[in-house]
Protein backbone atom coordinates (compact mmCIF):
# COMPACT_ATOMS: atom_id res chain seq x y z
CA UNK A 1 0.00 0.00 0.00
CA UNK A 2 1.43 3.40 -1.07
CA UNK A 3 0.47 5.18 2.18
CA UNK A 4 3.04 3.04 3.99
CA UNK A 5 5.91 4.14 1.73
CA UNK A 6 8.56 6.50 3.02
CA UNK A 7 9.13 9.87 1.36
CA UNK A 8 12.16 8.71 -0.66
CA UNK A 9 10.14 5.88 -2.24
CA UNK A 10 7.29 8.31 -2.97
CA UNK A 11 9.67 10.74 -4.69
CA UNK A 12 11.15 7.91 -6.80
CA UNK A 13 7.64 6.85 -7.84
CA UNK A 14 6.72 10.49 -8.49
CA UNK A 15 9.75 10.86 -10.77
CA UNK A 16 8.45 7.92 -12.77
CA UNK A 17 5.13 9.74 -13.21
CA UNK A 18 3.08 7.97 -10.53
CA UNK A 19 -0.13 9.87 -9.92
CA UNK A 20 -0.72 7.76 -6.81
CA UNK A 21 2.59 8.92 -5.35
CA UNK A 22 1.69 12.51 -6.15
CA UNK A 23 -1.71 12.07 -4.43
CA UNK A 24 -0.04 10.57 -1.36
CA UNK A 25 2.46 13.45 -1.12
CA UNK A 26 -0.46 15.86 -1.44
CA UNK A 27 -2.39 14.00 1.28
CA UNK A 28 0.60 14.04 3.65
CA UNK A 29 1.69 17.65 3.26
CA UNK A 30 -1.12 19.81 1.87
CA UNK A 31 -2.75 20.58 5.22
CA UNK A 32 0.55 21.58 6.87
CA UNK A 33 1.50 23.72 3.87
CA UNK A 34 -1.94 25.33 3.80
CA UNK A 35 -1.62 26.29 7.49
CA UNK A 36 1.84 27.75 6.87
CA UNK A 37 0.53 29.75 3.92
CA UNK A 38 -2.46 30.93 5.93
CA UNK A 39 -0.16 32.14 8.70
CA UNK A 40 1.68 34.28 6.13
CA UNK A 41 -1.19 35.42 3.89
CA UNK A 42 -4.34 35.12 5.98
CA UNK A 43 -6.80 34.70 3.09
CA UNK A 44 -8.17 31.21 2.46
CA UNK A 45 -8.68 31.60 -1.30
CA UNK A 46 -5.19 32.98 -1.84
CA UNK A 47 -3.70 30.16 0.24
CA UNK A 48 -5.54 27.63 -1.89
CA UNK A 49 -4.13 29.25 -5.04
CA UNK A 50 -0.62 29.28 -3.60
CA UNK A 51 -0.95 25.63 -2.59
CA UNK A 52 -2.12 24.72 -6.08
CA UNK A 53 0.90 26.53 -7.53
CA UNK A 54 3.22 24.60 -5.20
CA UNK A 55 1.84 21.20 -6.16
CA UNK A 56 1.68 22.10 -9.86
CA UNK A 57 5.34 23.07 -9.70
CA UNK A 58 6.08 19.82 -7.86
CA UNK A 59 4.57 17.80 -10.70
CA UNK A 60 6.36 19.83 -13.36
CA UNK A 61 9.75 19.64 -11.59
CA UNK A 62 9.39 16.06 -10.38
CA UNK A 63 12.41 14.91 -12.43
CA UNK A 64 14.76 17.33 -10.66
CA UNK A 65 13.86 16.42 -7.06
CA UNK A 66 16.53 14.60 -5.07
CA UNK A 67 14.85 11.56 -3.44
CA UNK A 68 17.52 11.50 -0.71
CA UNK A 69 16.53 14.93 0.59
CA UNK A 70 13.43 15.87 2.55
CA UNK A 71 10.37 16.35 0.34
CA UNK A 72 8.76 18.30 3.18
CA UNK A 73 11.62 20.82 3.23
CA UNK A 74 11.47 21.03 -0.57
CA UNK A 75 7.73 21.78 -0.48
CA UNK A 76 8.13 24.33 2.33
CA UNK A 77 10.83 26.11 0.32
CA UNK A 78 8.58 26.20 -2.74
CA UNK A 79 5.76 27.54 -0.57
CA UNK A 80 7.98 30.34 0.77
CA UNK A 81 8.89 31.37 -2.78
CA UNK A 82 5.26 31.24 -3.96
CA UNK A 83 4.16 33.44 -1.04
CA UNK A 84 6.93 35.93 -1.85
CA UNK A 85 5.82 35.90 -5.50
CA UNK A 86 2.24 36.55 -4.38
CA UNK A 87 3.30 39.61 -2.34
CA UNK A 88 5.53 40.87 -5.16
CA UNK A 89 2.65 40.71 -7.66
CA UNK A 90 0.27 42.27 -5.12
CA UNK A 91 2.63 45.19 -4.58
CA UNK A 92 2.91 45.75 -8.32
CA UNK A 93 -0.87 45.71 -8.64
CA UNK A 94 -1.16 48.24 -5.80
CA UNK A 95 1.37 50.55 -7.45
CA UNK A 96 -0.55 50.36 -10.73
CA UNK A 97 -3.82 50.96 -8.90
CA UNK A 98 -2.36 53.97 -7.08
CA UNK A 99 -1.12 55.43 -10.36
CA UNK A 100 -4.50 54.86 -11.99
CA UNK A 101 -6.35 56.41 -9.04
CA UNK A 102 -4.05 59.41 -9.10
CA UNK A 103 -4.57 59.83 -12.82
CA UNK A 104 -8.35 59.59 -12.48
CA UNK A 105 -8.41 62.03 -9.56
CA UNK A 106 -6.69 64.75 -11.59
CA UNK A 107 -9.24 67.13 -13.05
CA UNK A 108 -9.07 67.31 -16.80
CA UNK A 109 -8.32 70.68 -18.31
CA UNK A 110 -11.26 72.25 -20.03
CA UNK A 111 -11.08 73.11 -23.71
CA UNK A 112 -10.93 76.81 -22.83
CA UNK A 113 -7.94 76.20 -20.53
CA UNK A 114 -6.13 74.21 -23.20
CA UNK A 115 -6.72 76.96 -25.78
CA UNK A 116 -5.61 79.64 -23.33
CA UNK A 117 -2.43 77.70 -22.48
CA UNK A 118 -1.57 77.26 -26.16
CA UNK A 119 -2.12 80.97 -26.81
CA UNK A 120 0.12 81.90 -23.88
CA UNK A 121 2.83 79.53 -25.15
CA UNK A 122 2.60 81.12 -28.58
CA UNK A 123 2.95 84.64 -27.12
CA UNK A 124 5.91 83.53 -25.01
CA UNK A 125 7.63 82.02 -28.07
CA UNK A 126 7.09 85.28 -29.98
CA UNK A 127 8.64 87.30 -27.15
CA UNK A 128 11.64 84.95 -26.97
CA UNK A 129 12.05 85.12 -30.75
CA UNK A 130 12.08 88.94 -30.58
CA UNK A 131 15.20 88.92 -28.37
CA UNK A 132 18.63 89.50 -29.84
CA UNK A 133 20.25 86.33 -31.10
CA UNK A 134 22.84 86.21 -28.30
CA UNK A 135 20.31 86.82 -25.53
CA UNK A 136 17.89 84.29 -27.04
CA UNK A 137 20.62 81.63 -27.29
CA UNK A 138 21.73 82.11 -23.69
CA UNK A 139 18.13 82.14 -22.44
CA UNK A 140 17.24 78.95 -24.33
CA UNK A 141 20.36 77.15 -23.13
CA UNK A 142 19.54 78.16 -19.57
CA UNK A 143 15.80 77.56 -19.49
CA UNK A 144 15.14 74.92 -22.14
CA UNK A 145 18.39 72.94 -22.11
CA UNK A 146 18.88 73.28 -18.34
CA UNK A 147 22.54 74.27 -18.63
CA UNK A 148 24.23 76.07 -15.75
CA UNK A 149 25.78 79.52 -16.09
CA UNK A 150 29.23 77.91 -16.06
CA UNK A 151 28.31 75.43 -18.80
CA UNK A 152 26.85 78.17 -20.99
CA UNK A 153 29.89 80.42 -20.49
CA UNK A 154 32.24 77.58 -21.47
CA UNK A 155 30.07 76.59 -24.44
CA UNK A 156 29.82 80.14 -25.80
CA UNK A 157 33.24 81.28 -24.56
CA UNK A 158 31.77 84.12 -22.50
CA UNK A 159 32.37 85.18 -18.91
CA UNK A 160 30.03 83.89 -16.23
CA UNK A 161 28.96 87.45 -15.44
CA UNK A 162 28.00 88.13 -19.07
CA UNK A 163 25.84 85.01 -19.11
CA UNK A 164 24.17 86.00 -15.79
CA UNK A 165 23.51 89.51 -17.11
CA UNK A 166 21.97 88.22 -20.34
CA UNK A 167 19.69 85.80 -18.47
CA UNK A 168 18.63 88.55 -16.08
CA UNK A 169 17.89 90.97 -18.95
CA UNK A 170 15.97 88.29 -20.85
CA UNK A 171 13.79 87.50 -17.82
CA UNK A 172 13.16 91.19 -17.16
CA UNK A 173 12.19 91.79 -20.80
CA UNK A 174 9.86 88.78 -20.78
CA UNK A 175 8.19 89.94 -17.56
CA UNK A 176 7.56 93.40 -18.99
CA UNK A 177 6.23 92.06 -22.30
CA UNK A 178 4.09 89.49 -20.48
CA UNK A 179 2.54 92.18 -18.29
CA UNK A 180 1.77 94.29 -21.36
CA UNK A 181 0.18 91.29 -23.07
CA UNK A 182 -1.97 90.35 -20.07
CA UNK A 183 -3.34 93.88 -19.56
Amino acid sequence: MISAWDDAALVCALQEGSKEAFSEIYRRYSRTLFLQAYAKVGVKEICEDVLQDVFSALWIKRDTINPHKSIKAYLEGMLRHKVIDYYRVSCQKLRHLDALTEMLDKPEASLAEVIQTREQESVLKQHIHSMSEGMRTIFQLSRYEGLSVEDISQHLQLSNQTVRNQISRALKALRLKWQDTME
